[in-house]
């Protein structure tokens, strides 16, 4: 799961680099904020279930779903406080950014898919 959340972190994090030193710096912080407003949720859900782990099962799907709604609580929240207090939002980066932080892991996933297995499991 952390590994997910790094992946989150860069992508946004070289796309901010690629639309600054395209666009300009307003782009790039744009995009950063956006891809905050997923990471920074995301993480919080990671370490909520990292520290549940070694609880009893029967309690994992009341935290996982506990967790998501917290999650996407706190994404609507944090999305409508960069609305309120940042003056001419640049939509278009914005929502790039989130966007790009959440579908990273979906990208992560195909590739991990496609790597060949161990040569200790194949026939």
């Amino acid at each position: 799961m952390l590994a997910a959340i790094g992946l989150q972190i860069a992508a946004v994090a070289v796309l901010a680099l690629v639309a600054g030193l395209a666009t300009g710096m307003d782009s790039a912080r744009f995009l950063l904020l956006g891809g905050a407003v997923a990471i920074v949720p995301n993480a919080l859900f990671a370490l909520r279930l990292a520290l549940h782990r070694k609880r009893t099962p029967e309690s994992y799907p009341v935290v996982f779903f506990l967790g998501e709604f917290a999650k996407l609580g706190l994404t609507v929240g944090l999305l409508a406080l960069i609305v309120k207090s940042v003056p001419d939002i640049r939509w278009l980066p914005l929502l790039i950014g989130m966007i790009v932080a959440l579908k990273a892991p979906l990208f992560a996933l195909a590739f991990v898919r496609s790597l060949p297995e161990a040569k200790g499991n194949s026939l």
